[in-house]
């Protein structure tokens, strides 16, 4: 049986992107991107609900989501699911997933055009 882990999200980053460089020189950047989901209650009553995933990218991606994104900018983001475990400083292990993206597009206010992160010459 094939295997599949692909996830897209679009939505707004919740913070500013930060730019890291590992003990081996790859360049790495990580940013939350809030989506939010408006639906009608029985009562016709408007409702919202905001998930914010943790999205990290690599290498010129990385450079280029540092270089160009900001706090409240739309973006789609393609990539698969990571789940990855630590040691808290508690001693407790923890498991955090987050979104490793392949392709970052950077959207318009109003969506109408997009720019991939490994193209900034675009925007």
């Amino acid at each position: 049986m094939a295997s599949m882990n692909r996830v897209i999200i679009a939505g707004n980053l919740a913070r500013d992107p930060e730019l890291k460089e590992t003990r081996k020189g790859s360049s790495m950047t990580s940013f939350p991107v809030a989506v939010s989901r408006h639906w009608k209650n029985g009562s016709g009553e408007s409702q919202k609900q905001t998930s914010f995933f943790r999205i990290v990218v690599w290498n010129n991606t990385a450079v280029n989501c540092a270089k160009f994104l900001k706090k409240g900018q739309p973006v789609l983001v393609e990539g698969r699911l990571e789940t990855r475990s630590f040691t808290a400083d508690s001693g407790e292990t923890r498991y955090i997933t987050q979104v490793v993206g392949d392709n970052v597009t950077f959207l318009r206010k109003g969506g109408t055009e997009s720019a991939h992160a490994d193209e900034p010459s675009i925007l």
